[in-house]
């Protein structure tokens, strides 16, 4: 096997089985553009993810050349890169993403010089990983042979699944797909993704068989731990609970208990959350050897501190916090060098902004204040002035913002302060603000389009919050991505409706329709489909729901590029099964009529 095919293999798989390497180097670059809030975050709800976009991110970090968000998704800074490679490269700059382009970073780059440093690492994490599934009865089977490299059935008839839906054929038509996908690590991905869709309906079995097809053990223990939290989120508490004791790996553990712990409160288990905390703190205490561990805890407890806040139990979320900070100060205190450490570094920004994002706003200043030379200080400063917006502080927050430098972050910043004043009933201050953040927007290089569209985004949002839909369809009108584009008109058709006014929420969603025809990608189509059928679903809409189904199945019914369709019909069983439950017996005829 030569060096190149071997740097090959171990690119497929690093975006997953190290998903936490980058998070704490592009603070800065996806503070504003990743707001704690997801009413607004229609690319992160209705986009999907590309492993080959995340492939990209991973390698080009490594090659020094992108510091932004590793997320599977397009954005300003994975373009300027992509033009910064093919530039040296001597190959036509355009900024495209394509997997020619990734044939050439990986066959043709600094291929030889990243596999000293990254290969051997590579084969001992995958060694550990089959050590740690062998160590189990009942995850050892997952690594059997014969489970993997499966042959597609070719002679199935795919129309019949098409004409007349069901959960169970939808889950058979995607996991045929992902037989055929040629590249192992596409391959994987869509298994594991699929074993997610399977465990929140609850099949949990069916869940572990597919995770078995996954060929990289590093991905089993991932997917193992991805059903367990999907099994949470879907308030399948047990089956979550048994889910997560069978992951051999203590820290995967522990961020799948984070997700039971979560349920468990959100569904006024509190006693039983605070056990499964306790188990938590134990697992994340044990000795690591890997990774900057740090870092990863501070991680960990401040992702858990949000989400205990959503679930409706914000002492604890404030008490587990500042136990972490009391950890961090605690090693700085003993040993003042520790500061210097890149994880304890990013812990601190990190806690502070936690601090932030849980409204705990004094305590984020109290840590700028305890660290003058803290790191990624501009992201806690955006979580500030947030937290700042939100309990209606305005004077703080807009000192803060009109400190940044940079319009991108201004623009978003004075949008969300402008909802956040909007749903206080203070309306003439939003309309400032929100002037002011067109203003901002119109300062952003041009170059920088996927933060203008963004920043356009949160302003339209914003104008329908102030319940001035006029100028939130002017505000849509101006953003130039289709994708973002076509959550804004349904955002604005959903208001219509709940105003009375039919024929405007009609126009709207004719174009909403209009702009998902302008997206390129078929995948694309298909989960922007599939994002309103769950939103129609929710709000009991029907005919909506079935209609944009059917939409979905529609175009899906049309792909031929195997792993493209295995993404479309894994998005497909979701919002199927997101259709309420009384029409289970006509969802086949309302469809084909």
């Amino acid at each position: 096997m030569t060096n190149l095919f071997r740097l090959k293999l171990w690119i497929r798989t690093l975006a997953l089985v190290l998903p936490v390497v980058f998070s704490f180097t592009t603070l800065d670059a996806i503070a504003a553009l990743n707001p704690d809030e997801q009413l607004n975050n229609n690319r992160q709800q209705f986009m999907p993810r590309s492993p080959l976009v995340e492939r990209l991110q991973v390698l080009f970090a490594e090659l020094k050349i992108y510091s932004g968000v590793i997320d599977g998704r397009l954005n300003d800074d994975l373009t300027a890169a992509v033009q910064h490679y093919q530039s040296r490269a001597g190959l036509t700059v355009d900024g495209k993403v394509s997997e020619e382009l990734l044939a050439h970073v990986e066959f043709k780059s600094e291929a030889e010089a990243l596999l000293v440093r990254l290969d051997v690492v590579g084969s001992e994490q995958r060694v550990k990983a089959r050590e740690k599934l062998q160590s189990v009865a009942l995850t050892r089977s997952l690594l059997d042979p014969a489970r993997k490299n499966q042959v597609a059935d070719l002679t199935r008839n795919r129309d019949i699944c098409f004409q007349a839906p069901t959960v169970d054929c939808l889950v058979f038509e995607a996991i045929e797909s992902a037989k055929a996908v040629g590249r192992p690590h596409f391959r994987d991905w869509t298994y594991g993704e699929i074993a997610v869709v399977q465990a929140r309906l609850g099949q949990v079995e069916a869940a572990r068989e597919t995770a078995g097809r996954i060929q990289d053990p590093r991905l089993i223990l991932v997917t193992l731990r991805n059903i367990a939290v999907a099994l949470a989120k879907a308030d399948k508490i047990q089956l979550a609970l048994d889910s997560a004791a069978i992951i051999p790996d203590e820290w995967l553990k522990a961020e799948a208990l984070v997700a039971i712990a979560v349920a468990q409160t959100r569904n006024g288990g509190w006693p039983q959350a605070r056990q499964t905390m306790r188990e938590i703190e134990q697992l994340i205490n044990l000795p690591e050897t890997t990774g900057d561990i740090d870092f990863k805890k501070t991680a960990l407890t401040t992702g858990m501190a949000r989400k205990l806040v959503k679930a409706g139990d914000p002492s604890a979320a404030v008490r587990i916090m500042k136990g972490e900070r009391d950890r961090i100060k605690a090693l700085m205190i003993v040993d003042p060098s520790t500061k210097k450490r890149s994880g304890v570094s990013a812990s601190l920004s990190t806690l502070a902004a936690g601090f932030a994002q849980i409204d705990e706003a004094e305590e984020a200043r109290k840590l700028l204040d305890f660290a003058v030379d803290i790191v990624h200080r501009r992201s806690v400063s955006v979580a500030l002035a947030r937290a700042y917006g939100r309990a209606g502080q305005d004077e703080p927050a807009t000192a803060i913002i009109n400190a940044l430098e940079e319009p991108r972050y201004r623009s978003i910043l004075l949008a969300d302060m402008a909802r956040y004043q909007a749903l206080s009933g203070i309306d003439d201050r939003a309309r400032i603000n929100l002037a002011r953040a067109e203003t901002a927007v119109a300062a952003i290089a041009q170059g920088q389009k996927f933060a203008i569209n963004h920043a356009r985004e949160r302003i339209a949002t914003s104008w329908i919050a102030l319940g001035d839909l006029g100028q939130a369809g002017e505000a849509a009108l101006r953003i130039t991505d289709a994708g973002i584009r076509t959550g804004v008109w349904w955002q604005i058709a959903v208001a219509h409706i709940d105003a009375g006014a039919t024929q405007l929420a009609q126009k709207s969603t004719n174009n909403a329709i209009a702009s998902i025809a302008s997206v390129k990608s078929t995948l694309d189509r298909v989960w922007l489909y599939c994002g309103r059928v769950q939103i129609m679903a929710e709000r009991r809409n029907n005919q909506q729901a079935l209609l944009a189904f059917s939409k979905a199945m529609e175009i899906a019914r049309g792909i031929r590029h195997s792993w493209t369709r295995a993404q479309a019909l894994v998005r497909l069983v979701e919002a199927f099964s997101a259709l309420p439950g009384p029409l289970a017996g006509s969802k086949s005829n309302s469809l084909k009529n």
